[in-house]
């Protein structure tokens, strides 16, 4: 599987908690600027089996802070450069602030069939320290427009581990998350960032510190709600309705190939990384130059590929495909990394039989420590 990821730098404001590439309130000429360079990435670079891509994800910052008639002009460049016909997955991010009726009607109609709403939490006060601009109510009724335009295939992201956030707050925004009854839910713990503000404030003693530990607790308990509503936890974050999980993530973590485009996108092609230019400037002349984008590449070597496929599998509550490992390096995973797989086992944190190495239900919880064994 094969797919194509597109960047879209803009949103309305700065989240507290966001290190992402992204520019708070852009002015409509920058955005112009920038749409007509990434158009020309795409005509430039869509080519070959890129042209007919499996799955499309649109991210951010915010894509839904462009315009009606952006979003319009961006979905006719996608369709005159990519045949449509054999993507299984077409996802676009958002913010419930900044979508309608008629955004989400035009990217419908440009073949988007997934929607992924950074609704973060269902806590109007929380929402506020983290910047975001949504209210909760906001929230569910922009589910309810999405649903209207005709989506079936609606992503809730939430997190946890915030900042004062307590564990009823928690269970009341995974309750509220559940009652819209969407397809695919990401539950993440907030990760502070340096040189983010809301790392700056817990610094100066504006927030309080968060309670890791009890954030742990809630990773456990959250796994039992959504399990008994019918969700399944596929991915250590990640848990979908049966048939729902989202196919294009599946390729980051089965190190599939994707091409990525626009500012400081990265691209994969085993075996090698790589990524665009985050230099706003250079990025819009290099394509109004006719020319690609500057990039920095990466070519892993054998043992590198090895250790990040299986750090990366080991994500999924699937784990990893032993034959297939042995179909891409020509050796077992065991042969690789002995050591690693029984120090796994020994602390419970991993499972090995004859098809799979997977996280135990330990192992999830520790999953970054168990990563940094095949490193």
């Amino acid at each position: 599987m094969h797919g194509i990821y597109i960047h879209i730098p803009f949103c309305a404001q700065k989240c507290s908690y966001c290190d992402f590439l992204s520019f708070p309130g852009a002015h409509t000429a920058a955005k112009a600027r920038y749409q007509r360079a990434l158009e020309a990435e795409l005509r430039l670079r869509v080519r070959g089996r890129w042209q007919k891509p499996e799955t499309i994800f649109i991210g951010g910052g915010t894509p839904t802070t462009l315009s009606a008639g952006e979003l319009a002009s961006l979905m006719a460049a996608i369709d005159d450069c990519v045949d449509l016909s054999a993507v299984e997955e077409f996802t676009v991010e958002a913010n419930p602030g900044t979508v309608d009726a008629e955004k989400l009607a035009i990217l419908r109609a440009g073949g988007v069939n997934r929607i992924s709403f950074g609704v973060q939490s269902f806590d109007d006060d929380l929402l506020r320290m983290l910047g975001r601009l949504h209210t909760a109510r906001e929230a569910e009724e922009a589910v309810a427009f999405a649903r209207a335009a005709g989506f079936e295939n609606i992503n809730l992201d939430l997190m946890y581990g915030l900042p004062g956030q307590t564990a009823a707050q928690w269970r009341a925004t995974v309750d509220r998350a559940l009652a819209l009854h969407p397809e695919h839910l990401s539950l993440y713990q907030l990760i502070p960032e340096p040189g983010t503000a809301i790392v700056r404030r817990m610094a100066e003693g504006q927030l309080p510190a968060v309670d890791e530990d009890g954030a742990a607790d809630w990773f456990d308990a959250q796994r039992g709600w959504l399990a008994a509503a019918g969700y399944e936890q596929y991915e250590i974050s990640n848990y979908a309705q049966p048939g729902r999980a989202s196919l294009h993530n599946q390729l980051y973590w089965h190190l599939d190939d994707y091409l990525g485009l626009g500012l400081g996108a990265t691209g994969w092609t085993r075996p090698t990384r790589a990524t665009n230019t985050d230099d706003f400037a250079a990025y819009c002349a290099a394509l109004e130059n006719g020319a690609r984008p500057d990039q920095t590449t990466e070519t892993l070597d054998r043992a590198a590929q090895m250790s990040e496929s299986v750090f990366m599998a080991l994500r999924m509550n699937a784990g990893l495909d032993r034959a297939r490992f042995r179909t891409l390096y020509g050796q077992d995973v065991a042969e690789i990394f002995p050591a690693a797989i029984d120090e796994g086992i020994a602390r419970g944190w991993l499972n090995l039989d004859d098809d799979r190495l997977a996280l135990t239900d330990a192992g999830r919880r520790l999953g970054n420590w168990v990563f940094e064994l095949f490193l």
